[in-house]
Formats: C-alpha cells, sequence, structure tokens
C-alpha cells in the first residue's frame, strides 16, 4: 500500500487497513501477513502488526528496499 506524499497523515492508510481486516475476517481468515517497507513499519506496528522477519525487496526498476515481514491476528 502506498498513499501518495500529499495524501499523508489523513488516516488513508487506517482506513485501508481497517477495511482489509474487516473483510478478512469476514471471509473466515485468522490472521494478515504482509511485507513492509522500512518507513512503512510504524503505522503497520500501530495496527497491531509484529515483526517475523527481515528481508529485502526489489523494486521492479532494481532498486533494493529493506523490507520487513510482519503479521496479527484478525481479532
Amino acid at each position: 500500500m502506498f498513499v501518495r506524499g500529499d495524501w499523508t497523515r489523513r488516516g488513508l492508510g487506517r482506513a485501508i487497513l481497517d477495511t482489509c481486516a474487516a473483510a478478512a475476517k469476514a471471509e473466515g481468515f485468522t490472521s494478515l501477513a504482509l511485507m513492509a517497507t522500512l518507513p512503512g513499519v510504524p503505522l503497520y506496528q500501530a495496527f497491531g502488526f509484529k515483526e517475523v522477519d527481515q528481508a529485502e525487496l526489489t523494486m521492479p526498476d532494481g532498486v533494493v528496499l529493506g523490507g520487513v515481514a510482519m503479521e496479527r491476528s484478525v481479532d
């Protein structure tokens, strides 16, 4: 998930995560998993995600970013 810079800090990320969590719960999922870029980790931690692993993410243009695998319960 990426939010354009001039739209950050308006609750859009949280709204997207809330919607995804509600949809997952309605479909019977018990957990959520994602790969976060380092700048996104605080948002996901605030939403209850915990770090489970670290990795490198290679973008389509070849740029390599640090990443963090994260999980949380749907509850």
